[in-house]
């Protein structure tokens, strides 16, 4: 499922377009759901020779079923593939295909073969590969090709066809030694071989970028003759953790009138949390907060309840309150730099200058762990501002602008820093360090 290629911008553009370029605004940052899925794809991760915190799991909220990889350690994870899959053992063999495309360094071996297709065939090439992503035969792909004899075109359509094959085998290979079934892949596979008889318009977005679903239906089938299902089932705890986290998604993507419908008449605690989720984001926050601070005193020592609770406080202008509630998350979670920012955020909303330290601390603590985040640093240089300290400040917006890609505005900043006399020498170092890289691009 990695480098899905958009069909209908691939009849327009000269270059290939990736989903991780183009969904980028719809990515979201959720603590719980991203470590939810990395606690549950641990094993796989060790089956396929990483830690457990060497591969990052980020969620993108589109309704279309599909997962991809990217140029760094990222698997990249559709709201539509959570939703929709029909177990949670489905969701990890996903998650083990995309591994086995990290594994076999698929994605710079792809940008590879693109760069060899040339740039004055990239058009035809990019429209060839969209036929052949939706199922065409391999002919009629490497036909829409200009000439039709280019080697590195048609090399490029049989490697991609080849990454998919080879992702699959290792994906299988490490269910197995995380002693995790096979069949969620094989019944997701059944679904979308069967949607080759149906328009374009209703079949997934997955097989309209995954070739030959049928012969990879027959690989899963093979498998799992092989296998004998022999793998034991998902143990209760992550069946719960994984029916939780696609309660919470669910809760936060669709309609909240629909949540509180389908939540109203039960009293499990993930259909409280789910109602609570359903209840802030139509505006009733009072709502919200009862059913919060039943949670949690239900529950006193799980961190996402005490998050969100302070998410619902700082809402309500009670930013004390709320700071109080994030302290409470990092007592039980204290590395996540989600909470720590929002803890810094709620701290500088008290308009209490006594707190601000605290403020930049745990901003700071964030930096550390996101340091590529740059919302994290524009909360530290807000920080930093009303605690006085305007040359920090101004480095904060500088390095935000280098994140952004505005270099210009981080030199314009830079300069700022570097116009106080009375400056560390770790800020002077690092604004005339962005001042040399990038002054020479400064108007």
């Amino acid at each position: 499922m990695s480098y899905l290629f958009l069909r209908k911008l691939a009849l327009i553009s000269l270059f290939s377009i990736t989903i991780a370029q183009s969904a980028l605004a719809g990515l979201i940052r959720d603590t719980e759901l991203e470590t939810g899925l990395q606690t549950l794809a641990a094993p796989l991760m060790r089956a396929a020779g990483y830690t457990p915190d060497a591969i990052s799991i980020r969620i993108i909220i589109d309704s279309s079923y599909n997962a991809f990889v990217a140029g760094e350690r990222v698997i990249y994870i559709h709201s539509g593939l959570l939703l929709n899959a029909q177990s949670a053992e489905e969701i990890l063999g996903v998650i083990a295909h995309e591994l086995g495309h990290l594994k076999a360094g698929h994605v710079p071996r792809r940008d590879e073969a693109l760069r060899d297709a040339g740039t004055a065939g990239t058009l035809a090439a990019i429209a060839a590969l969209a036929l052949a992503a939706g199922g065409a035969p391999s002919d009629a792909a490497v036909g829409v090709m200009v000439g039709g004899t280019d080697q590195a075109k048609r090399k490029m359509l049989r490697s991609f066809r080849y990454d998919e094959a080879v992702a699959d085998e290792l994906g299988l290979d490490y269910l197995d030694k995380a002693g995790i079934s096979s069949a969620g892949l094989e019944q997701m596979m059944r679904r979308m071989a069967a949607q080759r008889a149906l328009p374009e318009s209703r079949q997934s977005q997955y097989y309209q970028t995954h070739p030959d679903s049928a012969q990879r239906l027959a690989v899963y089938q093979d498998h799992a003759r092989q296998d004998g299902h022999k793998s034991a089932p998902l143990s209760a705890g992550d069946t719960n953790l994984m029916n939780r986290l696609v309660a919470k998604l669910r809760a936060y993507s669709e309609p909240a009138q629909s949540v509180l419908r389908q939540t109203a008449k039960t009293d499990s605690a993930d259909a409280i949390y789910s109602h609570a989720i359903a209840q802030y984001r139509r505006g009733d926050l009072a709502a919200a907060i009862t059913l919060m601070d039943q949670l949690c005193a239900a529950h006193p020592a799980d961190p996402f309840y005490h998050e969100f609770r302070g998410d619902i406080l700082l809402s309500m202008a009670k930013a004390e309150a709320a700071a109080a509630a994030y302290e409470t998350a990092l007592r039980f979670r204290p590395d996540s730099p989600q909470i720590l920012v929002n803890l810094g955020r709620a701290l500088i909303a008290t308009n209490d200058k006594k707190r601000l330290s605290r403020a930049v601390e745990a901003i700071s603590a964030a930096q550390k762990t996101e340091p590529k985040w740059a919302f994290i640093r524009r909360q530290l240089a807000i920080a930093y501002g009303r605690n006085g300290d305007i040359a920090a400040a101004d480095l904060a917006l500088a390095e935000e602008a280098l994140l952004l890609g505005d270099d210009q505005q981080a030199v314009r900043m830079a300069k700022r820093v570097l116009a106080d006399d009375r400056l560390t020498d770790d800020l002077r170092n690092r604004a005339n360090d962005i001042l040399f890289r990038f002054g020479k691009l400064a108007p």
